[in-house]
């Protein structure tokens, strides 16, 4: 199929930029896909070398690096007092043979066929002031593949026919399907910013995607697995000394928008979200990092619904998920919080870091003490990279995440991780989770060995995830088996003349998809298996 916005992708991957410098890629992305992550790699071998403070890792978004400290590696060209450099011209794909797969990519959602991402942009800087300007330009074949009709189409609710068949009330979500039935193509605003440097914190608005954490894989707040949302910041500009350590916080305000493929009232078409994440690296252990975060999600009407959640972020919502019943509740707010820790100890070239969340609050400390596991969620992982030969390392990665309920439903009602009874939308933008790429009630372990040079990559990678475990056990009115994906495959990057490359191919099987499976006996079934190959690329054009 010949698709009209290939030809336009194509010329904006390949433009030619004249005068200044380009960005550096840990100034422009954040990608934690299947390739090789370079910008989380810099980052995190920059701890490990004492180079970067950890703290700066821990709360990352796209134009970080643009105004941390105030400077930026590369120069600006200078135009009568204003400075200009621009955005790596980059240009991905993806493709899957049989199955969508996406998971931490971004504003593409990689659906079957062949998916595609351009972007290109200018950091321009005015004394105090920097904007960021990186619009993308994506679109999807979107090839078919089966999909079930939401069971619900009545008076009181009605949702589009590719609405998650597995988030009706009480674990109500927007998480379509497929974002649409056809070929498409959008612009979205992308890694854009604007931000106001003051001595020791800057402030601004973005829609640039935000992390959140120390998990590569499976961050539980922030993890830029979807597009970013529009948003205004508060952010230290640098870790400031205190008495316990050093401290870099951020605050934050969005504006949450509903799927096209949700439901078919325009009155709760926008939600609030008010979030802040605190971390401390403590004077007595330099390479230890401690953080907490929490985000308040709320329905909205209007632009003052969304002023007024801007300190939400400290205020009780009860709890949500253990009200009796088995339908929505009346509109509130409602949250999700996370404590984590960051462990680097860089003479063995060592690195542990953990994650543990709940997605509803304790009733009380007793409460908590009784059942802490209720309705939690936790992402672990280490990683140990060592020198190999006279200028590489072996890079070993392993994590761990697991969202699926806990086994407190034997004493209370329990929720879903992302879903919601108070907002039904969830904690979602577009129709993606904006916490692990995994999802609601899913879980997964991964592990990589990767060969690093100076100039090249290359390494192996698998992983298992469990999709949507809840739906197993919730409404069962017929024979399930686990949904599960085993994948492994093969991942590199390297600079070829000016350009940085990243590529990954790995082959996957698909077993029970959307929990389909014949009871042939007591002990015997025979599942719905589907098998899939997914192949990514991305070519960035470097000014060296």
């Amino acid at each position: 199929m010949t698709i009209p916005w290939l030809a336009l992708v194509s010329v904006l991957a390949g433009a030619e930029l004249p005068g200044p410098q380009s960005l550096t890629a840990a100034d422009t992305l954040l990608r934690v896909g299947l390739p090789r992550n370079v910008t989380l790699d810099r980052a995190r071998l920059g701890v490990l070398s004492r180079d970067r403070a950890a703290a700066t890792v821990l709360i990352r978004s796209a134009a970080d690096d643009a105004w941390r400290e105030g400077t930026s590696q590369d120069p600006h060209e200078n135009f009568l007092g204003i400075g200009v450099r621009w955005a790596a011209p980059e240009y991905g794909l993806a493709h899957n043979s049989d199955l969508p797969f996406s998971v931490n990519e971004g504003v593409v959602w990689a659906g079957r066929g062949l998916s595609m991402r351009a972007q290109i942009g200018a950091e321009i800087r005015w004394g105090p002031v920097t904007a960021t300007l990186v619009p993308q330009v994506w679109g999807a074949q979107n090839g078919d593949f089966q999909t079930f009709s939401f069971p619900e189409n009545t008076p009181v609710r009605q949702r589009s026919p590719l609405a998650s068949p597995f988030h009706y009330p009480p674990h109500s979500m927007d998480l379509p399907q497929r974002p649409r039935t056809d070929a498409f193509a959008e612009v979205r605003p992308g890694e854009s910013s604007l931000a106001v440097r003051a001595q020791t914190a800057v402030f601004g608005a973005a829609t640039e995607r935000l992390r959140w954490g120390p998990a590569i894989r499976n961050p539980l707040l922030m993890s830029g697995d979807g597009e970013g949302f529009g948003h205004v910041f508060a952010q230290t500009l640098n870790p400031v000394s205190t008495p316990l350590g050093s401290v870099h916080a951020k605050w934050i305000l969005g504006r949450l928008e509903e799927s096209d493929q949700f439901d078919a009232d325009p009155d709760n078409d926008i939600r609030s979200l008010s979030g802040a994440v605190v971390v401390l690296t403590p004077g007595f252990e330099p390479g230890l990092t401690v953080g907490v975060a929490r985000v308040v999600f709320s329905p909205a009407e209007s632009t003052a619904d969304l002023l007024g959640a801007a300190l939400d972020f400290v205020i009780p919502v009860g709890r949500v998920a253990s009200i009796a019943g088995d339908t929505l509740l009346a509109s509130g707010s409602d949250q999700l919080f996370s404590v984590f820790a960051h462990w680097v100890f860089p003479e063995a070239g060592f690195e542990a870091w953990g994650e543990w969340g709940r997605a509803e609050e304790p009733a009380s400390f007793r409460d908590f003490l009784e059942t802490p596991h209720h309705s939690r969620g936790y992402t672990m992982g280490l990683r140990h990279t060592r020198p190999f030969g006279a200028a590489s390392h072996i890079s070993v990665e392993a994590e761990h995440t697991s969202l699926e309920p806990s086994q407190t439903f034997r004493t209370k009602q329990h929720g879903e991780w992302y879903a919601s009874r108070r907002v039904p939308q969830g904690y979602t933008h577009r129709g993606r989770v904006l916490g692990a790429g995994i999802g609601p009630s899913g879980s997964s372990q991964w592990l990589a060995v990767d060969w690093l040079a100076s100039r090249w990559r290359i390494g192996l990678f698998g992983t298992r995830i469990r999709w949507e475990n809840e739906a197993l056990y919730t409404y069962p009115p017929e024979f399930r088996r686990a949904d599960l994906t085993l994948l492994g495959g093969i991942r590199s990057s390297g600079d070829v003349g000016p350009f940085e490359l990243e590529a990954s191919y790995a082959s996957s099987i698909r077993l029970n998809y959307l929990f389909q499976a014949t009871r042939l006996g007591p002990d015997e079934y025979r599942g719905v298996d589907l098998r899939n190959r997914v192949l990514r690329f991305m070519a960035r054009y470097v000014r060296r």
